[in-house]
C-alpha cells in the first residue's frame, strides 16, 4: 500500500473526528460565548482543528462561563452535527467518484 492510498483511506476518517470535535467545541462555547462567536469557534475548528483546538483550550482557562445553562442547550450543536458530517459525506461521495 502506498502512502497515497493510506492517505486517502484516512482522510475520511480524519474528516469525522474533526467534525465531532467541531461539535464539541460549539456546545462548550455556547456556555462562554455569544452565539456567533461560538458558531466562529466551531466553524475554525472544524477547518483548522490542530490549530484553533489548543486556542480554544487555552481560552476557557481563563474565561469563565457567564450565562446559566440553557433549556434546549445541545440542540443546536446536534444540528451543526448532521449538517456538518452531511457535508462532509457529500464531499467525499462525490471526491471519490470517478
Amino acid at each position: 500500500m502506498s502512502a497515497g492510498e493510506l492517505f486517502e483511506l484516512i482522510m475520511p476518517a480524519a474528516y469525522v473526528a474533526s467534525a465531532l470535535l467541531s461539535t464539541w467545541v460549539l456546545a462548550s462555547a455556547r456556555k462562554r460565548f455569544s452565539l456567533p462567536a461560538s458558531l466562529g469557534f466551531a466553524l475554525a475548528t472544524l477547518f483548522l482543528p490542530v490549530v484553533i483546538f489548543p486556542l480554544y483550550l487555552a481560552v476557557i482557562i481563563w474565561r469563565k462561563a457567564h450565562e446559566p445553562p440553557q433549556r434546549w442547550r445541545y440542540l443546536l450543536p446536534l444540528l451543526y452535527l448532521t449538517i456538518a458530517l452531511l457535508a462532509i459525506g457529500l464531499y467525499v461521495y462525490f471526491g471519490t467518484r470517478r
